[in-house]
């Protein structure tokens, strides 16, 4: 093993001679930022001025540091911005500076939002918040990712922008790392980097570890009312290395066959997302199976693919984590932990991670889903940002197949939104609420009202005071009443209908009274009885006229009785017969005529 003076070269923004370091370590981990320490020599003089020293922690805080590892032809580059600044004296006099920092992750991590994206895929959602941080900071053919699929509805909620991408990352599988100059999302870097164990290689250790992969998953689909389910044992499409097989075999010793009985899970609403999460996890879990690790003397990048020479047996591998190591000025060295380059997921996939959400306030702003399922779209609550969710159930009373209680809110509406399991991506709407803008304009001091309106004025009251119901319409007129008291009252500005395919029949205890302003009419197409257990009254204030189609039958068990102010007319289109089983009287004050056309008899 060789050590030359440039095998490790930092430069620091701003200075221009050379760094003097040592102890230097960078340490590199997929998802997550990378960590630099060095000590800086920055002064020549063997005397420090203390002056200078505070100028030097003054100017090179938040400074760019790039870091340069050359051995051998292998070149890898790393940078980070300094974040942490500590002088050192040494015998009461400054003695250079203790550096600390960070990749430029940290762009993205600087505060937490919340968002949401409707209908656009991973291919258009990363490259987008990659945009938010540095100019330099991805480039589009590193942005790559395996799942393809468009999201309905997607939301960053109470996330920085590296935690969402990050939780992407491990739930849709995705490899997500820093490779020190630019960031990747999706797939991997490939190098030439070869090493020999025991010559560029020491310390070399393959680690197995034998867990159980089985997953069952069982979910509900809303959209087709129905269960899914998916679970497997293992991986069906698992790494080659001999290793990882060897952990695939003897899964049956660890697990048991059953797979009937499984686990709720919040993050698949259909047969395809679950299946999708199962291959997942179970690719995930074999990427575990096996862990490489040594120490090399030549730069290895963190997610580069690089091949170890173990006697006769080759492993390419994929390195996870990365720290390079310079203890003195100008040597190299870098430990490294790695796994089969051919696993078809990441060792950090958790197909079951989610942002957490509590219940919230939302306002509807589309209220016509186009499924007729009652659904509603709302706007969250969370800044000038994309907020508008896709449409989302809400809870009714009771609801069932052309049945239930169907009372949908208004557009501008505010209603309470949960989240099934807590899940952001599964949220239904609890309720409605009033606020300090839109009042009911029922309330009382004893909470006497219960008020059912709708948007265009038409309600039901129930007074607990008087122990009224009263329907109303739009325009305030009181259709109809039921009074505490017993009484019911109907009432319409204009027309009252009645209609019934068969009878309608009504029953008073007492008395039935029928007012009309002008007439009153009444139609049977075949009989009418009327049938009266006292006194028939009846009085017509002008005149009554009588048209009968057939006969006109008259049975009185008592007298009849006439009193004509004017002149009483019978005229016949044929006979005229009367009867009586006593007299026949016929009385007048003036003359009685019998006229006949042709004779009169008289017996």
């Amino acid at each position: 093993m060789a050590h030359f003076a440039d095998q490790v070269k930092i430069t620091i923004d701003g200075f221009s001679l050379n760094v003097i370091h040592s102890d230097l370590i960078v340490s590199q981990k997929m998802a997550d930022h990378h960590h630099f320490s060095f000590t800086w020599y920055y002064a020549p003089e063997v005397v420090i001025d203390p002056v200078n020293q505070a100028k030097a922690l003054r100017r090179y805080m938040g400074a760019e540091v790039i870091f340069t590892f050359l051995v051998n032809g292998v070149r890898l580059m790393s940078k980070g911005i300094i974040n942490g600044l500590v002088s050192i004296d040494r015998n009461g006099s400054p003695d250079g500076i203790n550096v600390t920092g960070i990749s430029h992750t940290i762009a993205l991590d600087d505060m937490k939002k919340s968002r949401i994206y409707l209908e656009l895929p991973l291919q258009n959602i990363v490259p987008g918040i990659l945009a938010e941080g540095p100019s330099d900071f991805y480039q589009k053919e590193a942005i790559s990712p395996t799942y393809r699929k468009e999201f309905k509805y997607l939301a960053q909620y109470d996330e920085t922008s590296f935690e969402f991408l990050k939780r992407i990352a491990f739930r849709y599988g995705q490899w997500f790392y820093f490779d020190g100059m630019r960031t990747q999302f999706g797939q991997l870097k490939n190098s030439k980097v070869k090493l020999i164990n025991n010559v560029s290689l020491e310390d070399f250790k393959i680690q197995i570890n034998l867990t159980a992969h089985k997953i069952s998953l069982g979910a509900y689909d809303p959209d087709n009312a129905v269960n899914v389910r998916s679970s497997a044992m293992k991986t069906s499409d698992g790494s080659r290395d001999s290793f990882s097989g060897i952990v695939g075999y003897t899964q049956g010793n660890i697990s048991q066959p059953e797979l009937s009985i499984g686990k709720h899970t919040s993050n698949a609403q259909d047969k395809e997302e679950i299946e999708q999460m199962v291959k997942l996890h179970t690719a995930g879990q074999d990427a575990n199976s096996v862990y490489y690790s040594g120490t090399s003397y030549f730069p290895i990048g963190l997610g580069q693919v690089f091949t170890i020479v173990n006697g006769t047996v080759e492993h390419e591998l994929l390195a996870i984590e990365i720290t390079h190591l310079s203890k003195l000025h100008g040597n190299y060295s870098c430990e490294f932990k790695a796994i089969p380059a051919d696993v078809t997921a990441p060792h950090y996939t958790d197909v079951e991670v989610f942002a957490k959400a509590e219940n919230q306030p939302a306002k509807v702003t589309d209220n016509n889903d186009p499924e007729g399922m009652g659904r509603v779209r709302v706007k969250f609550n969370w800044g000038n940002g994309d907020t508008t969710s896709d449409w989302i159930r809400m809870i009714q009373p009771h609801s069932g197949g052309g049945k239930g209680f169907y009372f949908i809110p208004e557009i501008g509406e505010e209603v309470l939104v949960g989240f099934e399991s807590g899940n952001i991506q599964r949220p239904f709407v609890m309720g409605t609420e009033y606020n300090g803008q839109n009042k009911s304009g029922y309330a009382t001091e004893k909470n006497d009202l219960k008020v059912i309106q709708t948007r265009s004025g038409n309600r039901i009251i129930s007074d607990d005071e008087t122990g009224d119901v009263t329907i109303e319409s739009q325009k305030g007129q009181t259709i109809a009443v039921i009074h505490g008291d017993g009484n019911i009252k109907f009432k319409a500005p204009k027309n009252i209908e009645f209609e019934a395919g068969e009878d309608i029949v009504m029953n008073a205890g007492k008395d039935v009274k029928t007012n009309a302003g002008q007439n009153i009419s009444e139609s049977a197409i075949i009989n009418k009885t009327t049938n009266v257990g006292g006194i028939l009254g009846t009085s017509v204030g002008l005149d009554k006229i009588l048209n009968v189609g057939g006969d006109h039958n008259v049975a009185i068990k008592g007298n009849l009785n006439k009193e004509i102010n004017k002149d009483h007319t019978l005229s016949t289109g044929n006979k005229i017969k009367s009867y009586s089983e006593s007299g026949h009287e016929t009385h007048s004050q003036t003359e009685i005529q019998n006229n006949s056309a042709e004779s009169t008899r008289q017996n």
